[in-house]
């Protein structure tokens, strides 16, 4: 049977793609107990801009997935690198400073706006060059960057930079990033890992919520690294590191923003306490991601939510809506995007849960959307 291109969209948009790992369950929004009473507009309780709204927006699709396999399979992967000498940018913070320990003792630390060597003495010029500066001065660092040593750039920031490392054509297979799921409370602090063993699968394989997942040339070398610690993370193809990625968006979006209009409380009373506000949430921004940048949640992403939010090492932490333009303004912009072209709002839930947030006071940040080309 061949489908036309209109065909496929239609059968895309149809409730028969619920089959394929998408399953549609009405929670109803429930008033919060909570002291603060939270009144949206219905629209908030309602799933909206599902797949079909979002894929009136916008259809593409790429070729890197099968030319990965197909690299693979001839042995033309890239090779695996080994740890070695680096350069740290910002090495005395927190995830510097515990990258320089876990290193050889030959790393040379450059500070924030200081010179990227293009050799290293005994290395040459093979070598990464960490990039742990917060997400308001990765540009920086991308521009003063000698641009011998930009492919060698590996970024572990912990907001969704995506959008600014295209601009510059960074975002691809063999750039190298890390979703690195562990806390370090204060530099030199041990880290405090966020992995989550939620047991077996129906096929008997462990599952995992908080994995730590990198991407890219040094990836080899940065996993090394994070061994030494005891941080165990694998690493990935591109095209599967960015659906993590967006995973770790979408909790510290979801779960700070739900908090916040419910007192602040912690990321473990979200969990406990407001399930279906959370869930209703992901709905709506799982169907955006789909019909604006061509992704979709893993399997299973609710219950890796709730997994991770009765970790221990965070389960205590109160929430609050903070680094926006690197989280839910991600999401907010593609909520912009939609109505700017005369669509309904794919994330309505998520955009009146931050307006009624910044109403009474409780979220402080600017609701702008980021845009990496309006402030260049």
């Amino acid at each position: 049977m061949v489908l036309t291109l209109g065909a496929l969209l239609v059968l895309l948009s149809s409730p028969m793609c619920e089959g394929f790992g998408m399953s549609r369950v009405t929670l109803p929004l429930k008033a919060s107990s909570a002291s603060r009473s939270v009144s949206v507009s219905p629209a908030a309780g309602r799933r909206m801009g599902g797949a079909a709204g979002g894929l009136r927006m916008q259809v593409w699709s790429n070729e890197q997935a099968v030319q990965e396999y197909k690299d693979y399979l001839s042995g033309d992967a890239p090779e695996a690198t080994v740890d070695g000498p680096a350069v740290i940018v910002g090495g005395n913070g927190r995830i510097g400073s515990f990258l320089r320990e876990k290193g050889m003792g030959e790393d040379i630390v450059v500070g924030r706006g200081g010179d990227i060597p293009i050799e290293m003495p005994n290395v040459g010029v093979e070598f990464p060059v960490y990039v742990c500066v917060p997400e308001d001065e990765v540009e920086s660092v991308i521009r003063s960057c000698p641009k011998e040593k930009v492919d060698d750039l590996v970024f572990v920031q912990g907001g969704n930079i995506e959008m600014l490392l295209k601009k510059y054509g960074l975002c691809g297979n063999e750039n190298t990033q890390a979703v690195l799921n562990f806390n370090i409370m204060s530099v030199g602090a041990r880290p405090q890992n966020l992995l989550v063993d939620m047991g077996p699968d129906s096929f008997g394989e462990t599952k995992y919520a908080g994995e730590t997942v990198i991407c890219g040339k040094w990836a080899d070398a940065l996993l090394a690294r994070l061994e030494r610690a005891g941080i165990v993370g694998k690493k990935l193809f591109h095209r599967d590191w960015r659906r993590h990625m967006m995973e770790r968006m979408v909790f510290q979006s979801v779960v700070h923003l739900v908090g916040t209009l419910h007192d602040g409380v912690s990321i473990g009373e979200v969990g406990k306490f407001y399930p279906g506000e959370v869930e209703d949430m992901i709905y709506q921004i799982n169907g955006a991601l789909r019909g604006s940048l061509a992704l979709t949640l893993l399997y299973g992403v609710e219950e890796r939510f709730f997994a991770l939010a009765e970790n221990s090492n965070i389960e205590w932490m109160p929430t609050k809506v903070e680094n926006f333009k690197w989280r839910n303004g991600v999401i907010y912009a593609i909520s912009k995007q939609a109505m700017d072209i005369g669509f309904d709002d794919p994330c309505s839930m998520h955009s009146e849960y931050l307006q009624y947030g910044k109403d009474k006071g409780w979220i402080t940040c600017d609701l702008e959307p980021y845009n990496p080309y309006g402030t260049s």
